[in-house]
């Protein structure tokens, strides 16, 4: 009895696996197939290395002029009918060289980019090159120190706003007796300098009236609390006798004239400077006035450094001793597409 049993439960347990196992997915053998692949390898070119490129001594000196460095101290020289020419020289191992940079010709690139062309020459032979730089002018303190005499008042401070737009500070050199101008002009930045009570040829005078004329009407402007730094003289006409009484009184004598003249910073302070006239007589024609113009303001910035440029006129009009409109807000226009500063007497007075 116990062996049929035994024999049932064994039924019982294969019918049970077996209705287990009917129920599962069939589970089919995979067969991975590993292919070999060779591998793709690439050869890239080792590069050639570039042959050093030797310059010529000409070439050398020539790019050195192209980077247009401060290591190359730049002057001019005024031509036999007063024309600006701005120079260098180069001491080399292929010899001694002279730039002429031509400044009048140069090309504007775009505002305050400039091509410069330049002329290299071998002093001990007739080897000339021309080529051109491009110029970006540095930042310095090179810069205007722009003036306006006599007794033009009502029209000067017509001009403030004008002269604000360029953010140009001018020094106004006032004939007579202290006015009220004076401390709107100081409110404004500007600065005041004095050149004289009646505008005479101070050489004609004895030295009382000389004194008269050139000392005595500053009481009014102190007690006004304008002070007064400069003096200019009239018609620039002065004596060296007249430069010892006024420099007890005033740290820089100014006279007037057609030559171009630039002034190191420190060559003003306490000194006597002349101003380069700018009136519409003295440069007649649109034209010729545009081109002298644009000449001084960039030989004083093309030299870097602290050069400083003296220019004066009187008043702000059409008439012979002045000038236009026009003209003034060119020159302020192109003062400051340069970079140029604009410096007032009183700020080279002695500390």
């Amino acid at each position: 009895m116990k062996k049929y049993n035994r024999i049932f439960y064994l039924f019982l347990l294969t019918l049970f696996l077996f209705i287990s196992c009917a129920g599962r997915p069939s589970i089919v053998p995979v067969t991975y197939v590993i292919s070999e692949i060779e591998p793709k390898i690439t050869f890239y070119p080792i590069p050639e290395t570039e042959p050093e490129v030797v310059l010529s001594p000409i070439e050398r000196i020539i790019q050195r002029i192209k980077l247009n460095g401060t290591d190359i101290e730049k002057y001019f020289i005024l031509g036999s009918e007063g024309q600006i020419i701005v120079k260098a020289e180069i001491t080399d191992i292929a010899g001694d060289f002279e730039i002429t940079y031509d400044l009048e010709n140069l090309e504007v690139i775009s505002y305050s980019i400039y091509r410069v062309p330049f002329l290299l020459t071998q002093k001990e032979s007739d080897i000339a090159i021309e080529d051109t730089l491009i110029w970006r002018p540095r930042v310095g303190n090179a810069g205007l120190l722009l003036s306006f005499d006599d007794d033009y008042i009502e029209t000067w401070e017509r001009y403030f706003d004008l002269f604000d737009r360029y953010n140009a500070k001018v020094t106004f050199f006032i004939q007579g007796e202290f006015d009220p101008f004076c401390l709107e002009a100081v409110s404004r930045g500007h600065d005041i300098g004095y050149h004289s009570l009646n505008h005479l040829d101070l050489r004609r005078l004895s030295e009382e009236s000389f004194m008269e004329e050139t000392l005595e009407p500053l009481e009014a402007f102190r007690l006004s609390g304008i002070s007064i730094a400069s003096f200019a003289f009239p018609f620039g006409f002065s004596e060296p006798w007249m430069h010892e009484i006024l420099f007890g009184s005033f740290d820089i004598l100014r006279g007037y004239g057609v030559t171009f003249r630039l002034y190191r910073e420190d060559n003003i302070r306490s000194a006597y400077i002349s101003s380069r006239a700018i009136d519409n007589t003295i440069l007649p024609g649109e034209e010729n006035f545009e081109r002298i113009i644009l000449l001084m303001l960039r030989t004083v910035k093309f030299l870097d450094g602290d050069w400083v440029l003296p220019l004066t006129t009187h008043d702000i009009s059409n008439a012979a001793w002045g000038i236009t409109p026009r003209r003034l807000e060119f020159l302020l226009s192109a003062a400051s597409e340069l970079g140029l500063k604009f410096h007032r007497f009183s700020d080279f007075s002695v500390p």
